[in-house]
């Protein structure tokens, strides 16, 4: 008990400790790199893309070359069936030139033939002087044909001695017709002999041209 009465009623409060939180200390940075989601590395995903481009590069250079290439052998391809194309045109104009060419003289000499074997089988005056008109005409019309086509550059010099040939028989079948007309029978005769020289000169020709041909 206190000597002190008074002091004796107090009580004594507890002491209430003071808590002192600790200060939150700053994080320390790690030396360790960050990680990402997936446990890689950081540097892994520009790496990535770094060889993806790489990758990527290289894919379209290849596709750029072959592409090229492609383009050039089809340009390659195209001139050559141009050229092949060309080649068989010319060929074709110069296979039509020449079919042109032999046709004119097919139908042209057959009417000629016809007619000199109609003079030369004649037996009265009024049918040979017909058939020896009739020759002439076909003969001067076979001339005007052979000037006015396109003859092959082949065929160029059978060509002109056709024409030799042609114009000799003219020149004979109209001594002919003269030596008829005037009753003149050695100007008949010696014009008859020209135009059968001449068209002996022209079935020579003609058998050259045919043989040009094959």
């Amino acid at each position: 008990m206190s000597a002190n009465p008074e002091i004796e009623g107090i009580v004594t409060l507890p002491v209430l400790e003071e808590r002192i939180e600790p200060v939150p200390q700053a994080p320390v940075a790690s030396a360790e790199p960050a990680r990402t989601r997936g446990g890689s590395r950081a540097w892994i995903a520009p790496a990535a893309i770094a060889v993806i481009g790489i990758v990527a590069s290289g894919a379209l250079g290849y596709l750029l070359y072959t592409t090229t290439q492609q383009r050039d052998g089809l340009h390659t391809r195209l001139v050559a069936s141009q050229a092949q194309l060309t080649a068989a045109q010319q060929d074709a104009a110069t296979k039509k030139v020449t079919a042109d060419y032999v046709a004119m003289y097919v139908a042209d000499q057959g009417k000629v033939e016809t007619d000199y074997q109609t003079v030369v089988l004649c037996s009265d005056f009024n049918t040979c002087r017909t058939g020896a008109q009739q020759l002439l005409a076909d003969l001067q019309q076979f001339q005007a044909d052979r000037k006015a086509g396109n003859v092959p550059s082949n065929l160029l010099s059978t060509d002109s001695s056709v024409g030799d040939a042609l114009s000799a028989a003219i020149a004979g079948q109209q001594e002919f017709i003269v030596g008829l007309d005037n009753n003149d029978e050695t100007k008949a005769k010696e014009g008859g002999a020209k135009a059968d020289a001449a068209m002996l000169s022209l079935d020579k020709a003609m058998a050259s041209l045919g043989t040009q041909l094959k």
